[in-house]
């Protein structure tokens, strides 16, 4: 059985590791194209409001509103990164009609399901699965175009296998939220454990696709 020592250690590293894609972008950010700032974009509002929940975690404060916040600007410059990247009118429609309908719902969530004092599963939940298929759209659009001759050097291919792994590991554990408050609170933080690894995975393949960036435009 894992301590609480330990998961609470566990957990502050999976915090701490939002440095490593802040570390990389702080080296290349000289090479961003539009398209990257919209990740370097997010990793700065993320900086901050990591930082602002920490504080307000020290004071006792509830800090679930930053949550809230947080899930509908990440959502949304996932959905500028995604938007960036697909050339076909169509894709794009579809990637502005699920940003309003992911905006609504977080919404109406807040208002009547889900308070600001509440941890946000149902909005986490619909994040994950609308990213999880820009994602394997991305890969598939890939695959078959092959106009990526080297893909393990290829900045997105690293920045999206990020978002899959992230929003693929955690989307089981948004879903299951409610039943996971059922469990002992042992049972309850080894389970969000995980949670903190998949975080861990995600800022480091970021990282890594940040690093990667080269001086010329990135093949898209």
């Amino acid at each position: 059985m894992l301590t609480q020592t330990f998961l609470a250690t566990f957990s502050e590293i999976a915090q701490l590791s939002l440095g490593l894609p802040v570390v990389a972008m702080l080296f290349r950010f000289k090479r961003f194209t539009k398209l990257f700032w919209t990740v370097g974009s997010l990793l700065i509002v993320s900086v901050i409001i990591s930082y602002s929940a920490y504080l307000l975690y020290q004071n006792r404060a509830n800090n679930m509103y930053l949550l809230h916040i947080y899930t509908v600007l990440e959502y949304a410059f996932w959905s500028l990164f995604y938007y960036q990247l697909f050339k076909k009118q169509i894709v794009k429609r579809i990637i502005i009609i699920l940003l309003v309908i992911f905006i609504l719902f977080s919404i109406t969530n807040t208002l009547c399901w889900q308070s600001l004092e509440m941890y946000n599963s149902f909005s986490r939940s619909l994040e994950g699965a609308f990213l999880l298929c820009f994602g394997i759209a991305w890969y598939y659009k890939v695959f078959v175009n092959g106009k990526i001759v080297k893909l393990e050097t290829h900045p997105v291919f690293w920045i999206n296998a990020g978002v899959l792994v992230y929003f693929s590991g955690s989307f089981l554990l948004f879903i299951s939220n409610n039943f996971l408050l059922e469990l002992s609170t042992q049972k309850f933080f080894e389970a969000w454990a995980l949670h903190g690894l998949f975080l861990i995975i995600h800022y480091l393949l970021i990282a890594i696709g940040i690093w990667l960036i080269k001086r010329k435009k990135e093949l898209r």
